[in-house]
């Protein structure tokens, strides 16, 4: 099921949800490896949804792991993903216990995606929305995703495109009309 389904949550939620989360993180700099908490009651929390966690230090980006299908539970999808974003994110080294105070975490909910027609390039800068699209990005061989997040950087639909394309590994002149293009909003959870 690719995506998530519409999804409310209460303060309470939220509140759960980033405790968790902390509570993955924070065994895994103690005890080393994932060990997940058990399940919350919430409902909302128990509906399959795809999220993406992005931890910062100092402003800065330390480690962002997602999935962008919700086959799992939402806090189980958050837990495990927490957990990538600390430990497993190859662009960083693992998190180690002198960072954690200093650190932040933001929990993306993604909507359901909504297929664009490829009209080109300059079309698709044309239609983003900066500040409330993510973009998912796909030929059948590479494939790249921003967070609405990223509009923060990368303002101008221009460069926001030029860096999806680098992350995925296409050359800044790529285009081709088997591109697929999704786009998504997200409901960001913060601490």
């Amino acid at each position: 099921m690719p995506a998530s389904p519409s999804i409310e949550l209460t303060a309470s939620d939220k509140a759960c949800l980033l405790n968790l989360v902390w509570q993955v993180i924070d065994a895994g700099l103690t005890q080393g490896g994932l060990t997940l908490p058990p399940p919350p009651e919430s409902e909302a929390l128990l509906t399959p949804a795809a999220c993406f966690v992005t931890l910062h230090q100092g402003g800065e980006l330390r480690g962002c792991i997602g999935r962008v299908d919700a086959s799992d539970p939402l806090w189980l999808c958050a837990c495990e993903n927490g957990y990538g974003a600390a430990f497993k994110d190859r662009r960083f080294a693992p998190l180690r216990v002198e960072e954690r105070g200093s650190l932040t975490l933001d929990i993306s909910i993604l909507s359901p995606f909504i297929p664009l027609e490829n009209q080109g390039e300059a079309a698709l800068r044309s239609s983003l929305r900066p500040n409330i699209d993510g973009l998912l990005m796909d030929d059948g061989h590479r494939r790249a995703l921003f967070l609405p997040s990223v509009w923060q950087s990368l303002p101008a639909p221009k460069d926001f495109v030029a860096a999806l394309k680098q992350k995925g590994g296409w050359p800044q002149d790529y285009w081709r009309d088997t591109i697929t293009l999704h786009r998504f909003t997200t409901l960001v959870v913060k601490d």
